[in-house]
């Protein structure tokens, strides 16, 4: 049970706290003709910018790479961003099925269990795995297989609940962490980490997404060698929002 209660008690914390979710301000943002691309953001720091102002490349720490374009919209912004999605996801080592919901197989009668219900909080557990409900936020743990599958719903600052949504799957060969926003503006995430490295080197890939609905959106592409992506995503985050800010 030990797996269990790990996530317990990270469930508890997660209650306690804003999900990870990408949090994005209320305003609805206006289009932006040509991207302000600063010398450095946190970690990053900027290698070049092209003259007319629709892209610039970044570097960080452990040979990441940083791609920060200014696309235009023709319907969608989702499927924008699919063949962004389809080529990061080359970049990896293919992985078996991160959704730990998916590939549990029923749980033998008899084992040891746990079986909570108190105001707000939910979870059952047995030896094997974990189902963990909290406020906006539902674990399922599978110890079999050493895999969870997070998701939820969260607010950024400013904002009435219900106005995003995230999802984390994760096992032993990596993780994907999704989230995006909902409203005016158009905020997206994706984030895919293996811990085997891909055909180039690369361990975490993803994309961060920003900008009114009828675009443009300021993308930027990520590709690091290191598993390590918190600190990089958070200074994406950062200069995405600058640039998408104007």
């Amino acid at each position: 049970m030990r797996t269990i209660a790990l996530i317990a008690l990270a469930a508890a914390g997660l209650s306690a706290c804003a999900p990870p979710f990408v949090h994005r301000g209320p305003k609805v943002l206006k289009p932006v003709s040509r991207l302000e691309c600063p010398p450095a953001q946190g970690q990053l720091s900027r290698a070049s910018a092209s003259a007319d102002g629709m892209s610039c490349v970044y570097t960080g720490p452990g040979g990441a790479s940083v791609q920060l374009k200014l696309q235009q919209v023709s319907g969608d912004p989702e499927a924008l961003l699919q063949p962004i999605e389809a080529q990061l996801k080359a970049e990896l080592p293919p992985a078996p099925p991160l959704s730990a919901a998916s590939s549990s197989p029923p749980r033998p009668a008899g084992d040891d269990k746990v079986d909570i219900h108190v105001p707000g909080v939910s979870i059952q557990a047995t030896n094997q795995g974990a189902d963990i409900r909290v406020p906006g936020v539902h674990i399922d743990a599978d110890d079999q297989h050493n895999s969870v599958h997070i998701s939820g719903q969260g607010p950024g600052p400013g904002q009435p609940p219900g106005r995003g949504q995230f999802t984390v799957d994760a096992n032993d060969s990596g993780a994907v962490i999704h989230a995006r926003s909902f409203g005016p503006n158009f905020s997206e995430r994706l984030i895919l980490v293996s811990n085997t490295p891909g055909p180039q080197g690369w361990r975490t890939v993803g994309y961060d997404a920003m900008g009114p609905r009828p675009g443009p959106l300021v993308i930027a592409t990520v590709q690091a060698k290191s598993n390590e992506h918190e600190q990089l995503f958070g200074d994406v985050e950062a200069l995405v929002r600058k640039a998408a800010k104007g």
